[in-house]
């Protein structure tokens, strides 16, 4: 009898230990959930092949993640936050992932009397260009909390804009892209913990190599680059196992400008916009 009871005693401890292996070999294995949202930038515009090759997709490959992009051209801070705030589909994906890259910003500039902010810009009068910046504030602090009230417990990257014209435009974009990068630093030194930065800024600074002809989004390369310095920030937090970039799919760049308008005027307005910011015309 004792025989028999030792016996069932070390099959239950058996058991017990191999349901404990099993566990931790899933949760091992458990692939982590990558969600990119935001603007054109996050939804890969600059590539034609952006499903395949945008660089949410480049740093899902490589870091075995399970991916969703919610990206999409044109969106604002204001318009981001009442996606996150009212529609269904962002709330499921937000609550779904481990991981969420945010890029939101540079269309609260651009898209908000694109010719007087130049302008401004040009005279160095700045005051249009403080009064965005304090709406975006505003929005950028609201869609962070909000990110954390669906999902506590997800890892938030936020994408600092970068600056790569090389012309008189530098200056002008440099002065929104300033009022954007200081805001993302400054809630973050005010709320240590809220998110990591990923930092765009010095390895597109004034190259527009990286940069398609409208001038505004990364190319194939761009995206490259853009899935380096996030693979870089994911790594340094201890969710990565590598910094390079591995590349199941080429990314083809993409002239949107020349797709959007007629033939001769879609060229003309690509090289006016090139020789304006820089970029490069082919």
């Amino acid at each position: 009898m004792k025989t028999a009871k030792k016996i069932i005693s070390v099959f239950v401890a058996l058991v017990m230990v191999l349901s404990c292996f099993a566990v931790s070999a899933s949760a091992a294995d458990k692939k982590l959930n990558y969600l990119v949202i935001g603007d054109s930038i996050a939804e890969g515009f600059g590539v034609t092949n952006r499903d395949e090759s945008a660089y949410g997709k480049i740093v899902a490959d490589t870091n075995g993640y399970n991916y969703k992009d919610l990206g999409h051209m044109g969106y604002t801070s204001d318009y981001l936050l009442e996606l996150l705030q009212t529609n269904d589909t962002y709330e499921y994906y937000v609550k779904w992932a481990d991981i969420i890259s945010v890029s939101v910003g540079g269309n609260d500039f651009l898209l908000d009397n694109p010719v007087g902010l130049v302008l401004s810009g040009i005279i160095h009068y700045y005051k249009p260009f403080d009064k965005r910046a304090v709406d975006f504030n505003n929005n950028f602090e609201a869609l962070i909390e909000k990110i954390h009230e669906i999902n506590p417990d997800a890892v938030v990257l936020v994408q600092t804009l970068y600056n790569s014209w090389t012309t008189f435009a530098h200056d002008i974009f440099g002065a929104c892209a300033d009022r954007i990068n200081n805001e993302i630093f400054s809630y973050l030194e005010k709320n240590p913990g809220s998110y990591y930065v990923v930092d765009t800024r010095e390895p597109f600074y004034k190259n527009p190599s990286l940069i398609t002809t409208d001038t505004i989004h990364p190319n194939a390369a761009g995206n490259v680059e853009l899935a380096r310095v996030t693979l870089q920030t994911l790594y340094d937090i201890g969710l990565g196992a590598t910094t390079e970039p591995v590349i199941l799919v080429e990314g083809i760049d993409r002239d949107y400008l020349i797709e959007y308008f007629p033939v001769p005027l879609g060229q003309i307005i690509t090289f006016a916009a090139c020789f304006a910011t820089g970029v490069r015309y082919h």
